[in-house]
């Protein structure tokens, strides 16, 4: 199937990003993010430097991440606009998080000299698209020659001091909730790694709707950002972190910065429809997957028992994931998954750069 071409591109189609050039590059972004003025941005993309007006009586939470092909990303299994789109997810997540709302966003690209310049317009297509539909203002960036294509993307959000979530904030006796689903993205990518190297053998499950979600989730994660909003405003959770690298490490992470264990009902977790097929499909271990796997993006809440009913308002609204609880936190310092047969182990790991899963 033909690509469709980025609005404005009158490029060839198979032009490098040597060949098209950096300042071309630079017009064509530019012109892709012409919108109407902002009062609250007083110098657009085009100077040295964006200038935009603080929220009055709000605080500025500032984030980074950056997606590094070959680490983060493949283009054997994601497109450009797939990786525009995470690229901006992956920071609108963390703001999310710290029960903020996103407004500003910064891109670096490395691109390398020999790399379809074409690709490049899709990538911005991709994260402009999605920076529109949550009202996000892509306002200036970098592009640099790099031997390794990376997208590294800034998110700016705001948020009232006492609005703010962290990972330390968890006290013994509250609650753990988890929003959405986890396990899909990692079934998602285990599907795919699978896919690339079983040929006729995957043509099967190509038409399974659970296994196609989690290629979707994968491919397109989706920040809970109005989540996060609604109970940063609400004030009824102690504690947020997302599960980028992991229900398992968000939760080692979380009781370690409030200082607290945590106790897991195994058949509490809500996990993600595509397991049972991907597994059945690839001989991944679900139970893998869900614990460690990773790049769900979902919200990890501890939250208060005297504050249960009000969290349960905020998070019921029309529109938002459903939220789930899935244990509690202990006095203990172990962080452990308790069966239906009252059996204890350990959290295993997550991901961690340098040292693989725990």
């Amino acid at each position: 199937m033909d690509r469709p071409m980025p609005p404005g591109w009158d490029h060839a189609p198979s032009a490098t990003c040597a060949q098209v050039g950096e300042h071309a590059l630079i017009r064509w972004i530019t012109a892709r993010l012409a919108t109407a003025p902002s009062a609250d941005l007083l110098v657009d993309v085009g100077d040295d430097a964006a200038v935009v007006v603080p929220r009055r009586n709000h605080v500025d939470v500032l984030t980074t991440d950056v997606l590094v092909d070959g680490v983060h990303f493949t283009r054997a299994f994601s497109d450009a606009r797939d990786v525009g789109h995470r690229a901006l997810h992956v920071n609108l997540s963390d703001v999310a998080a710290m029960g903020a709302e996103p407004r500003w966003a910064l891109l670096s690209l490395g691109l390398p000299p020999d790399l379809e310049a074409r690709w490049v317009a899709e990538l911005i297509d991709g994260l402009v698209d999605a920076a529109t539909a949550l009202r996000v203002r892509l306002i200036g960036g970098n592009i640099s020659r790099s031997p390794v294509l990376f997208a590294d993307v800034t998110v700016s959000g705001a948020a009232k001091p006492r609005h703010v979530l962290r990972r330390s904030g968890a006290r013994v006796g509250d609650e753990l909730y988890v929003s959405g689903e986890v396990g899909a993205a990692a079934a998602g990518l285990a599907w795919l790694q699978w896919q690339a190297t079983a040929g006729d053998a995957a043509a099967g499950s190509m038409h399974d709707d659970t296994i196609a979600a989690a290629v979707t989730r994968f491919r397109r994660p989706e920040a809970r950002v109005a989540l996060g909003i609604q109970v940063g405003r609400n004030k009824a959770a102690s504690a947020c972190m997302d599960t980028s690298d992991g229900l398992a490490d968000a939760l080692r992470q979380l009781a370690t910065a409030s200082g607290v264990g945590m106790r897991i009902e195994a058949g509490a977790l809500p996990r993600a429809a595509g397991l049972a097929s991907v597994a059945a499909a690839t001989g991944a271990d679900a139970e893998t997957l869900a614990w460690s796997g990773g790049e769900d993006y979902e919200l990890l809440f501890a939250v208060p028992r005297r504050s249960r009913r009000r969290f349960a308002h905020a998070t019921t609204r029309k529109g938002l994931p459903p939220v789930t609880r899935i244990g509690v936190c202990t006095k203990d310092a172990d962080v452990c998954i308790v069966d239906q047969e009252g059996r204890v182990q350990p959290v295993p790991g997550g991901f961690e750069h340098f040292g693989g899963r725990g």
